[in-house]
């Protein structure tokens, strides 16, 4: 389905970013992603998705983004498809939050992913197509026992989202986002047992998210089979 196609992940060793790698892998696609600190991770992944490609990047470092992204280019061609994945959280409660938490959030999930989308989107300018699949929470949108700071900055990616598609139409580069739920792992580690029971009483599928529920989302999104979906935000949340 992607045979030829370029897809770059940020934060591709996480839970559900390493599924939307593996996903992209075995639908034929070049896969690149990004890691922070993860080394050995990153270097498994890469093993085991033959033929892909990993960088190091620092979200919170605008040359870093920059520079890294036109290398990766130079090295495997313009990116067709762009996955905002990587983000951070605390978990502080408002009355302990001090600016420097609010600006390593902010930094990383809404200034990183759009200085990110900004150094990518070029090429897919140039041959006028391309895909952008951001990845955001539902904790940017119910009212659940989570950190105020990641609540606010997943919020953002739906604007972000919206306004980022009307941008780019004329260059028929699509743009969705993709909300998950309560998932098995990754951030949802952090969240208490008797919370995730009370999460998983009200949802209609009766479970957490499997990483898959994400990732094959994301590759319907960047297929041609979803061409009239643009600037949307869906929902992978069992039904809440």
């Amino acid at each position: 389905m992607f045979r030829g196609k370029k897809v770059f992940v940020s934060g591709g060793t996480g839970f559900i970013g390493s599924e939307i790698c593996r996903n992209f892998h075995k639908l034929g696609a070049t896969v690149a992603f990004s890691y922070n600190r993860h080394n050995e991770t990153a270097d498994i992944l890469c093993k085991e998705l033959k033929g892909s490609v990993s960088i190091e990047l620092d979200l919170r470092n605008l040359d870093d983004i920059k520079g890294k992204i036109n290398s990766l280019v130079e090295k495997i061609g313009v990116i067709d498809i762009l996955v905002n994945n990587a983000s951070v959280s605390q978990i502080l409660p408002l009355s302990m939050i001090e600016e420097e938490d609010v600006d390593f959030v902010f930094d990383v999930n809404i200034k990183g992913t759009l200085f990110l989308t900004k150094a990518v989107v070029r090429g897919m300018i140039k041959q006028k197509k391309g895909v952008i699949i951001n990845i955001g929470s539902i904790a940017g949108h119910r009212m659940l026992d989570v950190p105020v700071t990641y609540a606010m900055a997943k919020a953002s990616i739906s604007g972000f989202t919206i306004a980022l598609a009307s941008e780019l139409k004329r260059f028929n580069i699509r743009v969705n986002n993709v909300i998950p739920g309560l998932m098995e792992g990754g951030v949802s580690k952090g969240i208490p047992d008797d919370l995730q029971q009370v999460f998983i009483s009200h949802c209609a599928a009766g479970r957490a998210g499997k990483a898959s529920d994400v990732s094959e989302l994301v590759s319907f999104l960047a297929s041609e089979k979803a061409s009239y979906i643009n600037g949307q935000n869906i929902f992978v949340d069992g039904g809440i």
